[in-house]
Parts: structure tokens; C-alpha cells; sequence
């Protein structure tokens, strides 16, 4: 499943990805914290789909746009 920069408020159209919580190639589960966002008012813990490995193709410190493809959990 895809990792994708998630919408964090109506006028928001770009986030800062400020942390991964998980390695890359990393075992997760359903409902764990995967990575943090920051907008404008706040930063917010993204937790992975489903489980599986993670593969990070962004790294922290980017600034994306909304829908912005991070990772995966395959």
C-alpha cells in the first residue's frame, strides 16, 4: 500500500515530512506510527495501512505537496 502525504486542513497544500519512526525495510503492523508531518498548526503521526515492509522513498526534512508519495508497506 502506498504512503502518501495525507490532507492535514482545508488551505494546506504543503507539509514538512519531519520524522520516519520506522527504518527503512522495517516490519510494521496495522496502526503503528510510521511518520510525522508538520503543517502549519501542528505535527501529526501518520500510521501505516496495513502490515508489512516499509520502503521510504522520501526522506525527512522534504517538503511535499498534498497526495505527495512517501513510502510504501508492502
Amino acid at each position: 500500500m502506498e504512503l502518501r502525504i495525507p490532507q492535514s486542513g482545508d488551505a494546506v497544500t504543503e507539509v514538512q515530512l519531519v520524522e520516519w519512526h520506522v527504518a527503512d525495510g522495517a516490519e510494521v503492523k496495522e496502526g503503528d506510527v510510521v511518520y510525522s508531518i508538520e503543517s502549519e498548526k501542528a505535527v501529526i503521526d501518520i500510521e501505516a495501512p496495513a502490515a508489512g515492509k516499509v520502503k521510504i522513498i522520501e526522506q525527512a526534512g522534504a517538503f511535499l505537496a498534498i497526495g505527495h508519495l512517501v513510502g510504501s508497506v508492502a
